[in-house]
């Protein structure tokens, strides 16, 4: 073994110990929570778009006069798909991770080791949530259940607003043909 293989092996194992683990652990958990947060702003978009095609619908079959059970149908469906979307939006406790703002401050004179291990452990409660606690006043949906309650919203919607468009297309206004 030459000098420069030994120096080499020692250089690599050196910028192996530089890297911070805990560090590295709370910069994932940031992404993790990131991702949860950018899932709820696309689930709610989607929501959005489906809200609005069930008013497009309602909207639609309501101007012609001469509707009938199927029509009445559509638009009962659609009125069902919204009232779904508008209650998968209702839900507003999404819980951030951390402390309250003014708390931060305890955190200055903190070795920071211990102070990422508890941003970790406070991320990974926000987004899992503490569902199970045997105590009912410490029990919380995480984020991401409560993204998923909300993707089952949305599934919900799309099923019902497919259904009206059906009723829709397989019974055409007289007017129309």
């Amino acid at each position: 073994m030459t000098d420069n293989e030994g120096s080499n092996g020692k250089e690599a194992r050196s910028s192996d110990a530089d890297v911070d683990l805990s560090q590295l652990a709370l910069e994932e958990i940031r992404l993790r929570y990131q991702e949860e947060s950018d899932r709820r702003t696309s689930v709610e978009s989607k929501i959005g778009t489906v809200l609005t095609v069930d008013a497009i619908i309602v909207s639609v079959v309501s101007i012609f006069s001469s509707q009938n059970m199927m029509h009445y149908a559509a638009m009962a469906v659609a009125l069902i798909s919204v009232f779904n979307g508008i209650r998968a939006l209702w839900v507003r406790d999404y819980h951030s991770p951390g402390l309250d703002i003014e708390d931060y401050l305890q955190y200055i004179d903190d070795p920071p080791k211990p102070i990422r291990r508890e941003l970790v452990k406070s991320y990974l409660t926000v987004i899992t949530g503490n569902e199970e606690a045997d105590d009912p006043e410490m029990f919380f949906k995480g984020n991401k259940t409560r993204n998923d309650e909300k993707l089952e919203k949305l599934d919900q919607c799309l099923k019902l607003t497919a259904v009206s468009l059906t009723l829709v297309i397989l019974h055409p206004v007289p007017g129309m043909i």
